[in-house]
């Protein structure tokens, strides 16, 4: 299983979507990521999305890998079939350098994030 498949696997696991426009070398910043990493990330996109207000950055940092990134909602609002949406800024730093991702995730009927 490639980094970037345990990462979606997280993700889904913690009932979390993320609709993330990745292209080319950014991949790779996603794919430099270790387990800890993974839980720390999707921890603070879930709490971001759940409690913080638009423009409200949280971040997380993991010692041991000298990872981290932070997440900020950028836009809540009420889509067209009813369900609450929030778009958020996702930014990983990592030895790979630095990315920023462009994400959408909303809240389905059992008010948990999905994908679009």
């Amino acid at each position: 299983m490639t980094r970037f498949n345990k990462i979606a696997a997280g993700l889904v696991t913690l009932q979390l979507g993320a609709c993330a426009m990745i292209s080319g070398d950014n991949t790779r910043l996603y794919e430099s990521l270790n387990d800890q990493d993974i839980r720390l990330a999707a921890a603070t996109v879930q709490q971001s999305l759940e409690t913080a207000p638009d423009q409200t950055t949280r971040t997380w940092s993991n010692s041991v890998s000298g990872r981290g990134g932070s997440v900020t909602p950028t836009r809540t609002y009420l889509s067209a079939n009813g369900l609450f949406c929030r778009d958020y800024v996702e930014e990983l730093t990592s030895e790979e350098g630095k990315g920023s991702f462009h994400n959408t995730a909303c809240r389905d009927d059992t008010e948990r994030w999905t994908w679009l």
